[in-house]
């Protein structure tokens, strides 16, 4: 008899969510770059996957990381740490993106 595996919602609903996010930071990031540095290359996003959370890369340095748990968007605070409270969440109807600028998410206030 096959074992079935059963997702939660959460876990269902993350992938689709972060791949949102990712491109939206692209979006943001692309958008700024062509208005006022139309001549430079855009630069290059990766998405890397940490044992406790993602880690999206802009070129060289980190731009964010979403907690695998929560789904939280995290300032970075250096290459490997995030910065202690959460910017925003991937699952909130803005996808993670109200706080989030052309260089990273936004210092809290």
């Amino acid at each position: 008899m096959p074992v079935q595996v059963f997702q939660t919602k959460f876990e269902r609903n993350f992938g689709p969510a972060l791949q949102r996010f990712f491109e939206g930071c692209q979006r943001i990031n692309h958008e700024h770059m062509a208005q006022h540095y139309p001549r430079l290359p855009k630069p290059e996003f990766k998405l890397e996957e940490l044992q406790v959370r993602w880690r999206v890369r802009r070129d060289g340095s980190v731009h964010a990381f979403v907690c695998k748990n929560t789904g939280d968007v995290l300032m970075p605070a250096s290459w490997s740490k995030p910065a202690k409270h959460a910017r925003g969440n991937i699952f909130d109807e803005h996808n993670g993106l109200a706080e989030m600028g052309v260089y990273g998410p936004a210092y809290l206030r």
